[in-house]
C-alpha cells in the first residue's frame, strides 16, 4: 500500500472525526459527544469542567451507571469493583457511580478519550444480561430499612444528595431530614473496600474535611462499610473517627441491613 494513501486515509479520518464530534456548553463547562457508539446505541457524552487555568475534571456525569440502572442492571459491589479496576487501568477513577479523571491541560485530550472508553466498556454488562436477584444492591436494602423506620419525629429521606464542599461536589447516598427544630440531618454514606480499603477511607476522609466550615459540617454521618472482612483495622479506626457511627456488614449478610438501619437511626435519634 502506498504511503501517500495512508496519509490520505489519516487525513480523511481526522476530518471525519472533527465533523462528527459534537460540542455544547453546559453550566459547568463543555460537553463533547463522540461519534463512536455504546452497546445500547448511544454516543458517549464526556463532560469537561475547568477548575483553574491548568486543572480540569473530565467525567461521564454518572450517565453510564444511570443507563445501566434504567435497563435493570444495578451497580452491585461486584460491578463496583470491576468498574474501579477497569477505570484504574485507563487512568481514571470510578467514584459514586461516576467515571472521572482530574488532569492538566496537556493531559486533557487523553483524559477525554479515556472517559469515552470507560463509557463504552462499561456497557458490556448488557451482553447476555439476566436479572440476578442474589445481587440486590446495598442501596435497595438500606432504602427498605429506611421505609420501615419509625422515627419519633417527622422525617423525610432523599437519595443521592449532592453537596458542595470547599473544593469539590460530593454525593451522599441518603440524607434523612428531620422536621424537628434543632435536629441535624443524618447522612448515610456507603463505603465499599474495593481493592484498596485505605484509598476508600481516604476518599471518605476528603469528603468530611472538604465539608468543614460549611453548613454540612454538623450533619450526623453513618458510614455503612460493606464486606467488613476486607477492611483493615487502621481504616476502620479512621472511618470511625470521621463518623457519628459506623455500621459494618460482612459479605453475604447484606440482607441484615434492612433491620439494622432502623436500630442505628433510633440510637442516633435518641
Amino acid at each position: 500500500m502506498e504511503q501517500t494513501y495512508c496519509h490520505s486515509l489519516k487525513e480523511s479520518l481526522v476530518k471525519y472525526l472533527g465533523s462528527e464530534i459534537q460540542v455544547a456548553e453546559s453550566r459547568e463547562g463543555c460537553v463533547l459527544v463522540l461519534p463512536s457508539k455504546t452497546l445500547d446505541d448511544r454516543h458517549p457524552a464526556i463532560f469537561v469542567e475547568q477548575k483553574t487555568a491548568d486543572y480540569f475534571v473530565v467525567h461521564d456525569a454518572g450517565k453510564t451507571s444511570a443507563e445501566l440502572h434504567s435497563q435493570g442492571i444495578h451497580i452491585t459491589d461486584i460491578r463496583e469493583e470491576a468498574f474501579s479496576s477497569m477505570a484504574d487501568r485507563l487512568g481514571a477513577a470510578f467514584t459514586d457511580g461516576v467515571f472521572q479523571i482530574a488532569c492538566k491541560q496537556d493531559e486533557l485530550h487523553a483524559a477525554i478519550l479515556a472517559i469515552g472508553q470507560c463509557e463504552s466498556l462499561g456497557m458490556w454488562h448488557l451482553l447476555g444480561h439476566k436479572p440476578d436477584f442474589g445481587e440486590e444492591p446495598v442501596e435497595s436494602r438500606i432504602e427498605r430499612g429506611l421505609n420501615v423506620w419509625h422515627p419519633p419525629f417527622p422525617t423525610s429521606v432523599q437519595r443521592k444528595v449532592q453537596v458542595r464542599g470547599l473544593r469539590a461536589t460530593h454525593v451522599l447516598d441518603f440524607v434523612c431530614y428531620s422536621q424537628k427544630e434543632g435536629r441535624q440531618p443524618v447522612v448515610i454514606k456507603i463505603l465499599r473496600p474495593s481493592d484498596d480499603s485505605l484509598a476508600k477511607a481516604r476518599e471518605y476522609g476528603f469528603l468530611v474535611y472538604d465539608t468543614e466550615r460549611t453548613m454540612f459540617e454538623k450533619w450526623l454521618r453513618v458510614a455503612v462499610m460493606t464486606k467488613s472482612e476486607k477492611w483493615r483495622t487502621s481504616t476502620r479506626e479512621l472511618i470511625a473517627s470521621l463518623s457519628t457511627t459506623t455500621l459494618e456488614v460482612s459479605g453475604g449478610d447484606e440482607e441484615s441491613l434492612e433491620r439494622r438501619i432502623p436500630d442505628v437511626l433510633n440510637r442516633i435519634a435518641a
